[in-house]
């Protein structure tokens, strides 16, 4: 893995000095030797992924026991939509709808380009007209049904959670991982910066008051810019720094101390480009409990608790809005080259065994 620091954009070279990478380095040490009991924590602070296509009734319970208010959910376009005009919710409501029901927001992020706009769902669906006025058609339809006062709150989830306070959808994500090759080809800013500008566009015309956020970038993206290299860029695009309004990241890192270098550099990035008080989400964090790709049983539970009260305590200076932990429960026999922590990433085993780091989760949300 590279060193960031010597990867740092343009406008963090031109604004860095040797006393905010001193500053930078002395708060990630005192952090790391604070105690292990957490810092007071902000309501719903904390959340979780929600990794799977669909969501069982376990996956419900346990969701619920575990104090997340915020449920980040891949909203996948190509299964919704899998011919023009054919939507297919029933999937989409019962996650959002089965969580609503328990006090859960799901935030959605707006992935996967349909076979028949596209060859790939990696594909950004913005290289031509009728590519544009497809995914338009969708973002609309989607805020259409779960934003404030959608369809499926009026109809469908009345008849399903009677008596259930309805949970709208009120923030989008745009993407994930927009620098990575593997989830955006091509991993382009400027690519990137259409996508977003005409999401934003379409979005804010269906709901003025929804929030339109970034994709979560990968910290060190092995094929394609690292996040703040890529936001840096990004920024210069024409409309692109006001079309968003949650700025997220994706900081996955060896240690603690790392991954508060790479948020550090990102938030430094931001405000170099005037956003210093933008919000910041960080929309995936997480270690594996697999001792040969991970940290172990019990090394996954005392890094949740270093990594979280690190972020809680650089909360009010980073404006960071919510964390969210990469994954609520492991995958079936998930392989992947690129992500060899993933498959025990989660804080229960596929079928529902807690562990060590379940209870440590719980013990900052109250759950």
């Amino acid at each position: 893995m590279a060193d960031g620091a010597q990867l740092l954009p343009r406008s963090m070279r031109r604004t860095r000095s040797r006393l905010w990478a001193f500053a930078v380095a002395a708060v990630a040490t005192a952090v790391l030797l604070a105690p292990a009991a957490q810092a007071a924590t902000p309501a719903g602070f904390f959340g979780l992924n929600f990794g799977f296509k669909e969501i069982t009734a376990p996956d419900v319970l346990f969701l619920k026991k575990s104090g997340a208010k915020t449920v980040r959910w891949t909203m996948n376009w190509s299964n919704i939509e899998p011919s023009s005009g054919s939507f297919q919710w029933s999937a989409a409501d019962q996650v959002v709808g089965d969580l609503a029901a328990q006090g859960i927001r799901v935030l959605p992020v707006m992935w996967g380009t349909p076979g028949w706009v596209a060859s790939s769902a990696i594909t950004p669906p913005i290289g031509t007209p009728a590519q544009r006025t497809a995914w338009s058609s969708f973002l609309r339809a989607a805020i259409k049904r779960y934003g404030p006062g959608g369809g499926y709150w009026s109809g469908p989830y009345r008849t399903q959670h009677p008596g259930k306070t309805a949970l709208p959808i009120h923030t989008w994500q745009i993407w994930n991982e927009a620098n990575q090759k593997n989830a955006m080809n091509p991993p382009d800013p400027s690519t990137y910066a259409k996508l977003l500008t005409l999401s934003h566009s379409v979005i804010k015309q269906a709901d003025p008051n929804a929030k339109v956020m970034f994709a979560g970038l990968l910290s060190h993206s092995p094929h394609g810019a690292n996040a703040w290299t890529f936001l840096d860029d990004v920024y210069q695009q024409p409309g692109a720094r006001s079309a968003f309004d949650i700025m997220a990241l994706n900081p996955y890192a060896a240690t603690v101390s790392r991954m508060l270098d790479y948020v550090g550099y990102v938030r430094h990035t931001m405000a170099a480009n005037g956003q210093d008080t933008k919000p910041l989400w960080i929309s995936e964090v997480g270690w594996g409990s697999d001792p040969t790709t991970g940290e172990g049983l019990q090394g996954q539970r005392q890094i949740l608790i270093q990594a979280f009260n690190a972020l809680l305590q650089k909360r009010p200076v980073w404006h960071l809005g919510k964390v969210l932990w990469w994954n609520f429960r492991d995958p079936a026999g998930y392989k992947s080259s690129l992500c060899s922590f993933c498959v025990s990433a989660g804080l229960l085993t596929n079928d529902f065994q807690t562990k060590p780091s379940w209870s440590a989760f719980l013990s900052f949300t109250g759950g």
